[in-house]
């Protein structure tokens, strides 16, 4: 792709305005800067590639030229990823430094899972309660809180909430008590059945990190499955 002139990003930017107040305001995803304004030129440049280029990935040093060109004093490291967390539903391959919108009409799930999070957030009790029935364990790495972590060797354990499936709100049937390594290792990767073990992935980055044998098997599956349906 090449890179877009201003003009270009003018009036991706404006498509991006009026998406967000059409769309994405509701959600109380955060409004696009202007054009003065990095976030404003990585949401332009993302949204431009979306319009004409669609599964395009974006490498980071490419929007970091497109911003830098237009803020000559801004640094090349440019944190397109952070974007998601204004609600912008941006994919980033971290492993490979690419970034693209899979879909500019709807927030980002993960966002989406913040409001939820923040709506239906359980209690310190109920979660007290949850970690007494599973006798005060990470149920993912065994590790008991306020012991030093076998596995790690890291401190003392402290039992945070990990969600079984991130992308659904933290309910009580949702939450299992892992310690801070395993709640920090797994971030929002994969679901976790009952008991703590993994059950399926939940995001893209397993599979950008995969070896290409791992990675063609599961095209295979993908390419077997739309035969199927």
């Amino acid at each position: 792709m090449k890179k877009p002139t201003r003009k270009q990003l003018q009036h991706a930017h404006e498509q991006a305005r009026q998406i967000w107040q059409r769309h994405l305001r509701q959600h109380e995803v955060l409004e696009p800067p202007g054009l003065e304004k990095a976030k404003g030129i990585w949401i332009a440049t993302l949204m431009h590639a979306f319009a004409h280029h669609k599964e395009e990935w974006l490498h980071k040093d490419f929007i970091a030229e497109v911003t830098v060109g237009l803020l000559p004093e801004l640094g090349r490291d440019q944190q397109v990823r952070h974007l998601k967390r204004d609600g912008w539903n941006v994919e980033s391959l971290g492993a490979r430094g690419q970034h693209r919108i899979v879909n500019p009409y709807q927030p980002h799930p993960s966002y989406i899972n913040e409001q939820r999070r923040r709506a239906n957030q359980i209690t310190a009790q109920d979660f007290k309660e949850l970690k007494e029935k599973t006798g005060y364990q990470c149920l993912t790495c065994g590790a008991i809180e306020g012991e030093p972590s076998p596995r790690y060797g890291e401190g003392i354990v402290k039992l945070q909430q990990g969600h079984r499936d991130p992308e659904q709100a933290p309910t009580m049937d949702n939450i299992i008590p892992q310690c801070q390594y395993c709640n920090r290792g797994y971030r929002d990767y994969f679901t976790f059945d009952e008991k703590g073990r993994v059950r399926a992935i939940a995001s893209i980055e397993p599979v950008a990190r995969a070896s290409l044998s791992v990675q063609k098997k599961i095209l295979e599956f993908l390419k077997a499955q739309e035969k199927l349906s």
